[in-house]
């Protein structure tokens, strides 16, 4: 963690330094002694986030910081763009509605509209799921190379949270052929009991699954129907409009 920490602390000082730095400059700043700063600058160097004047010997921030910053950045710009939509979406089916995005091999919940009616499934922003068992996770699972959803499958630790949930590799693949062919997802039951989950994917210009759009309604009182998917499915077609 030391270095992790050590790194860290010098992007930030990198960052201010329009001319570079060196290892003893480094060094002096960070109070450490230069042969540390020299191991800091080189694993920062081999990951690609700094880069080494060849004449000045001093490194810089390299633009790989720029491009973290730049998906920081539209992911800002899909909530703008997609609350909207949110809204509308959960007014009239009177359900919150949630945004999703991949984080690596698994589900991020990066913005909800929230409904008085909100179900007993508490969701939160910020919060990491798996693919497995969510139907915005399916969603994406199912748009991906099937070759990486089975790997990504293979690898994740598939829990029976419910009687209902689906962890046979067979079993999932077939539901993403499923989710292809009718273009949404259903979690009956298998992250909780007596909670449904439906999602639709939203695609960009070149027809790729940049986020998902979900909701969840508890079964007993409201079940999802055809008028709560058709509309799903149009707010889900709209953002995508949007963003294209």
């Amino acid at each position: 963690m030391q270095l992790v920490d050590r790194a860290l602390k010098s992007l930030v000082i990198i960052s201010r330094e329009p001319q570079g730095i060196s290892v003893s400059e480094l060094s002096q700043k960070l109070e450490i002694p230069a042969s540390s700063a020299h191991r800091v600058l080189n694993s920062l160097k081999d990951n690609h986030f700094v880069i080494q004047d060849e004449e000045t010997k001093k490194y810089h921030i390299s633009y790989k910081i720029f491009t973290l910053c730049s998906a920081v950045k539209e992911q800002d710009s899909l909530v703008a763009l997609s609350r909207p939509f949110m809204r509308r979406l959960s007014q009239e089916i009177q359900k919150t509605a949630v945004l999703c995005v991949m984080s690596g091999d698994k589900l991020l919940n990066l913005d909800c509209v929230e409904n008085r009616d909100a179900s007993i499934y508490m969701v939160k922003t910020g919060k990491e799921m798996p693919l497995y068992s969510t139907s915005a996770g399916r969603v994406f699972a199912a748009y991906m190379p099937q070759e990486r959803a089975m790997k990504i499958f293979e690898k994740t630790v598939r829990r029976q949270e419910t009687p209902y949930t689906k962890t046979d590799l067979k079993e999932l693949l077939d539901e993403l052929q499923r989710i292809r062919s009718q273009g949404y997802a259903i979690i009956d039951e298998e992250l909780q009991v007596g909670v449904q989950g439906i999602a639709c994917p939203i695609q960009d210009s070149a027809q790729r699954v940049v986020a998902a759009i979900a909701v969840t309604t508890v079964k007993e009182t409201n079940s999802l129907d055809e008028q709560m998917i058709e509309r799903l499915k149009y707010y889900a077609a709209e953002i995508s409009k949007e963003i294209s």
